[in-house]
C-alpha cells in the first residue's frame, strides 16, 4: 500500500474517505496497521457534531478504541513499550505529556497537554492520521501501548478500551467491592461491561436501569452478572432500587446513559449518605436543571466525573477478555468495513437497525 485510508469528519454527519501518505518515523515513534477500531456513544456525539468546543474540532479522522499490528517502530520507541514489529497491540486514547501537574500527580487521564487518538487532534496536525478510522495510526513517542494476545478474536479484543472504561469508572473511581451496591444507568455496552467489572470486584448487589426499548440489553445484563434490573418506563427507579436493598440503597451509582438526566437527579434518593455519583454519560452539552443541591450537600453525596481508563484498568481488561472473553461475545454485534463508517455511527445512534440490537460495533480498513 502506497498510502493510508481514513475516514475523516469533515463536519457534523459527514464522513469522507480520504488518502493520506503513511507517516515516516524516527528513532522514537512508530506506525500502526490498524485492525480494528471499537465504536462508543462518544463516536455518535462526535459524529452528530456535539463536540464542537471539546477537542480537536473538525476535520478529524475518528476513532479512540484502537487495535493493531506494529508496522514501522523506531529502535528506542521498541524498547521503551516492549514491542517490535508484527507485534499486536491496543492504544489507549490518552497521550499523556508526563510533565504538566495532573501527570506529575499519577492523574494522567486529566493531562492538560489534550493530546491524544480520535477526538483530540485534527487532519491539520501533522501528520494527520491521529485516529482509528483509518487503515494506519500514527503512534506519538508518548503513547500508552498494551501488548495484545494473539489468540483472541478481533470482535472481542476491541473490547479492551470500553471494558477498561468500566473498570475504572465503576471499581476504580466508583469503589464497587466485595458486598457493596451498585446501580448502573444505561446498558449500552459500558453499563453492561460495567456490570461484568463490578461482578468481578465482589459487589453483591448489581442494578442496571434502562427505557422499554432496552429490554433485550437488561436481559443481557442478567446474563452478564447484574442481580436485578428496572424497565424506568414501567417502574420508579428510585422505588426499585429502595425495595431491592431494603432500604439501605446503594453505594454507588454509575450514571453511562447518553442524553439524559433524570439518572443524576434520581442517582441521589438512590445513594447512601456519602455514596458516589460517577458521571460517564455525555448529554449533548445540555445543562443540568432541577438537581437537588442541599440534598447532596446534607447527605455528603460526592459526583465525580470520569473521562477514560488509566493503564492498570486496561492490562486487566486484556487479562479478564484473554481468559473469560466469549462470555463477552454476546456483546459483539456489529461489525462493518471502512466503506461503511456512516452506516456504522447510524447504526450505533440506533437511527438505522438491521433487526438486531446494537451494543458493541467494530469497524475494520477492509
Amino acid at each position: 500500500m502506497s498510502g493510508a485510508r481514513a475516514l475523516v469528519l469533515e463536519s457534523p454527519k459527514n464522513l469522507q474517505l480520504r488518502e493520506f501518505p503513511i507517516p515516516e518515523i524516527g528513532d522514537d515513534d512508530a506506525v500502526l496497521r490498524v485492525e480494528a477500531c471499537g465504536l462508543c456513544g462518544t463516536d455518535y456525539e462526535q459524529w452528530l457534531g456535539h463536540l464542537g468546543d471539546w477537542g480537536g474540532g473538525m476535520p478529524i479522522v475518528p476513532g479512540h478504541e484502537i487495535m493493531g499490528f506494529i508496522e514501522r517502530i523506531g529502535a528506542t520507541a521498541a524498547k521503551r513499550w516492549r514491542v517490535r514489529e508484527g507485534d499486536r497491540v491496543a492504544v489507549e486514547p490518552i497521550i499523556p505529556c508526563g510533565h504538566c501537574a495532573d501527570c506529575i500527580a499519577g492523574e494522567y487521564t486529566r493531562c492538560q497537554s489534550d493530546l491524544g487518538y480520535g477526538l483530540y487532534q485534527n487532519i491539520h496536525s501533522a501528520p494527520s492520521l491521529w485516529g482509528g478510522y483509518a487503515s494506519h495510526v500514527y503512534l506519538h513517542p508518548k503513547t500508552m501501548v498494551h501488548k495484545l494476545p494473539t489468540n483472541v478474536a478481533t470482535d472481542l479484543m476491541t473490547l479492551v478500551n470500553p471494558l477498561s472504561n468500566a473498570i475504572r469508572w465503576v471499581y476504580e473511581v466508583g469503589g464497587a467491592a466485595l458486598g457493596k451496591t451498585v446501580v448502573i444507568a444505561g446498558p449500552g455496552q459500558r453499563g453492561l461491561l460495567a456490570a461484568v467489572a463490578a461482578r468481578r470486584a465482589g459487589a453483591s448487589q448489581i442494578i442496571v436501569t434502562g427505557t422499554a426499548s432496552d429490554r433485550g440489553r437488561l436481559d443481557l445484563a442478567l446474563q452478564l452478572g447484574a442481580t436485578a434490573v428496572v424497565d424506568v418506563d414501567k417502574e420508579d427507579p428510585v422505588e426499585r432500587v429502595v425495595d431491592i436493598t431494603g432500604g439501605r440503597l446503594a453505594d454507588v451509582v454509575l450514571d453511562v446513559s447518553a442524553g439524559s438526566m433524570a439518572p443524576i437527579i434520581q442517582g441521589v434518593d438512590m445513594v447512601k449518605r456519602g455514596g458516589r455519583i460517577v458521571l460517564a454519560g455525555l448529554k449533548a452539552n445540555k445543562p443540568l436543571d432541577g438537581f437537588p443541591i442541599d440534598k447532596a450537600v446534607l447527605r455528603e453525596i460526592q459526583l465525580v466525573g470520569v473521562l477514560s481508563a488509566g493503564w492498570e484498568s486496561t492490562e486487566l481488561a486484556i487479562d479478564i477478555i484473554q481468559h473469560a472473553g466469549e462470555a463477552l461475545r454476546p456483546l459483539c454485534t456489529h461489525s462493518f468495513g471502512m466503506d461503511r463508517g456512516t452506516e456504522a455511527v447510524r447504526t450505533l445512534g440506533r437511527e438505522v437497525t438491521d433487526g438486531r440490537d446494537a451494543i458493541h460495533i467494530t469497524l475494520t480498513p477492509e
